[in-house]
C-alpha cells in the first residue's frame, strides 16, 4: 500500500473547514487528538469490501472512487466521493465489514478516526449524533440514485455530471488562467458510467468536438467559460453532499 501517515494537534491544515463533520465545540479538541492523517497515491485501496471497518475516513483532498460486488462476483462502481465525503460510517457504527471497495483516483489526503474514537463522540455529543445520522442518510440516498442512474440517464449525462462534480470538488486550475485540469482516467470514467473504454472516450470526443474540453497529455481540461459555469451550479458534495 502506497500509504504514509502522521497527526496534526489542530486544525489549521484542514481543507474543508466549512464541511468537517467534527468541528462541532463539544468533540472538536478531542476529535483531532484521535484523528490520523493519511497520504494515498494514486489507485490506493483505501479500504476493500468485507474488510472489518476499523474506523471512518474523511476526504481532505483528491478523490476516491468505490466499487461494490454485482452479479457473479463482478466488480460494480457506485460513485465517486471528493472532499468533505465520510467513508464507512455505518460499517463503522454497526461493527462489521466495509460494504464496498474504495481506491484513489489521485493523489489523495484523508483524515482516518478509529471505530472507539467515533463511538465515544456519538456518546457525547447529541449535535454529532444527528449530523451523522444525516450523513449516512445522504450517502444511502446518493448510492440509490447513482445506481437507479445507470438505467435511467444517458451515459453522455452521467459522464459530463462526473466531470462537472470533480470541477467542483478536486480540480486544479493551470497557470493564472481559470481553465480547470481533472485528474482521472478512461478507464474510471468507463467504470463508473457503466461503458465501455472506446464508448467513453467516444463520449469525451464528442464533447471535446462540442468545446466543452480537451485533452492535452491525458489531462481532461475545462476552458474557463465552461469552469465558470461548473462553478455556477450548486455543489453536491459527497457524505450526502455531492
Amino acid at each position: 500500500m502506497n500509504l504514509s501517515r502522521g497527526f496534526r494537534s489542530d486544525c489549521s491544515f484542514c481543507r474543508i473547514p466549512r464541511h468537517c463533520p467534527f468541528a462541532l465545540p463539544e468533540i472538536r479538541s478531542e476529535a483531532r487528538r484521535a484523528l490520523e492523517w493519511r497520504y494515498y497515491n494514486k489507485e490506493s485501496a483505501v479500504f476493500r469490501l468485507d474488510e472489518e471497518a476499523l474506523g471512518v475516513f474523511v476526504i481532505q483532498s483528491g478523490w476516491v472512487a468505490l466499487f461494490a460486488r454485482g452479479t457473479e462476483g463482478k466488480r460494480v462502481a457506485i460513485g465517486l466521493r471528493g472532499p468533505g465525503s465520510i467513508l464507512g460510517l455505518s460499517e463503522t457504527i454497526e461493527s462489521s465489514a466495509y460494504l464496498a471497495t474504495a481506491e484513489t483516483g489521485e493523489e489523495t489526503e484523508l483524515e482516518f478516526l478509529p471505530a472507539a474514537q467515533l463511538l465515544i463522540l456519538l456518546e457525547r455529543s447529541a449535535a454529532f449524533r444527528t449530523q451523522v445520522l444525516k450523513s449516512v442518510a445522504g450517502h444511502t440516498r446518493q448510492i440509490m440514485n447513482e445506481l437507479l442512474d445507470v438505467g435511467r440517464v444517458p451515459a453522455e449525462q452521467r459522464l459530463w455530471r462526473i466531470l462537472r462534480e470533480l470541477a467542483q470538488s478536486s480540480a486544479c486550475r493551470i497557470g493564472e488562467t481559470s481553465d480547470l485540469r481533472l485528474s482521472i482516467s478512461i478507464k474510471h470514467l468507463s467504470e463508473q458510467i457503466g461503458c465501455s473504454r472506446q464508448w467513453t472516450s467516444g463520449l469525451l470526443a464528442s464533447l471535446e468536438q462540442s468545446g466543452a474540453l480537451r485533452r492535452e497529455n491525458g489531462w481532461i481540461i475545462l476552458p474557463e467559460d465552461v469552469a465558470a459555469a461548473c462553478a455556477r451550479e450548486k455543489p453536491t458534495r459527497g457524505n450526502g453532499h455531492r
